[in-house]
């Protein structure tokens, strides 16, 4: 049975953002969200404790967006989140991340698919600013590309999603124990409450990416470890440690037996898994694509060491071990 619409055509809106040190991205935010189509009608931003320039610039803000709210809490972004919908006046919360730039329709499209479905989330979408050849390499590393979505299973992302406030009661909010990849478990657990999620493939920010080999680093070792710490042990980050699991076994082979064949068989395998690193994102990186065989091996032991890391750390605090 088909559920109605609401009568309401402009249903309030309350827009929540963490931020943290972004007094370098938070002018171009605060623009892009003056300029949406179908403004918030309050837009609540809590400082996690910038120590740069960020809550000066918020509060110059504050006297061109009457609607903005802003609030200090130190902490992780889950703690923030939750504080500013605990703090927001409406039942439709919109989610975007500091580093985001919303598109004009944003926020329209967001709430028309809102309206068309009565979902308990609209997932929306996202994309990359590529503006060097590395920053181009690494978006296919961190960003679900455009010919790999699965609409019935995308799961929502903190970048560009809303939300009903039932629907984030019901699951417990954001988990404040995570420092990263809080809204990957937000996300497994509105699937896990059976929430009914929709896909709004037109409701666009745009993303921009680490800038260097070390900021990438970091931020993959962070997913993996807080995936791990979360008790969310993906299927890729298991064919990952198989993978080198089985070229370790060849290597051991071969220092056991000095049979060059076996070293043969390494240098081709090494070699094929370069050329497939390259050949399975080169269309999203024509201009970096040299770099993508960096990334995948950097990604692979980033993931792998901070997995470990998580394990070690979830076995030592919570004696449980991730499914």
């Amino acid at each position: 049975m088909r559920k109605p619409k609401l009568k309401e055509k402009n249903p309030p809106v309350s827009l929540i953002i963490t931020v943290f040190n972004e007094a370098k991205t938070v002018d171009h935010l605060l623009k892009a969200l003056k300029e949406q189509t179908h403004p918030a009608t309050e837009i609540i931003i809590v400082d996690g404790g910038s120590t740069d320039e960020t809550w000066t610039k918020l509060q110059s803000w504050s006297k061109q967006l009457p609607q903005l709210h802003i609030f200090h809490r130190s902490g992780n972004r889950a703690i923030g989140r939750n504080l500013a919908i605990k703090k927001s006046r409406y039942q439709l919360i919109a989610i975007t991340d500091a580093g985001c730039i919303p598109q004009k329709k944003w926020l329209e499209i967001l709430v028309k698919k809102y309206l068309a479905t009565k979902a308990d989330v609209i997932a929306g979408y996202y994309q990359g600013a590529a503006y060097t050849p590395l920053t181009e390499a690494i978006i296919p590393y961190v960003l679900v590309m455009p010919d790999k979505v699965d609409q019935t299973n995308f799961l929502p992302a903190t970048r560009s999603m809303l939300l009903t406030k039932k629907i984030w009661r019901k699951i417990g909010g954001f988990d404040e124990t995570l420092d990263s990849s809080e809204d990957y478990d937000f996300a497994l657990r509105l699937v896990e409450a059976k929430a009914e999620i929709a896909f709004a493939d037109k409701a666009l920010v745009t993303w921009w990416p680490r800038t260097t080999l070390a900021d990438f680093a970091v931020m993959i070792v962070e997913f993996a470890f807080w995936d791990i710490r979360a008790g969310h042990l993906r299927k890729k980050v298991q064919l990952l440690f198989l993978r080198y699991i089985v070229f370790f076994l060849l290597l051991s082979i071969y220092f056991e037996t000095h049979a060059y064949i076996w070293l043969l068989i390494l240098i081709f395998i090494s070699v094929v898994y370069l050329i497939w690193a390259i050949t399975k994102n080169k269309r999203y990186a024509p201009h970096g694509w040299y770099w993508l065989p960096v990334l995948q091996l950097l990604s692979d032991l980033m993931v792998m060491g901070g997995s470990i890391l998580g394990f070690i750390d979830r076995i030592v605090v919570n004696q449980s071990v991730p499914k």
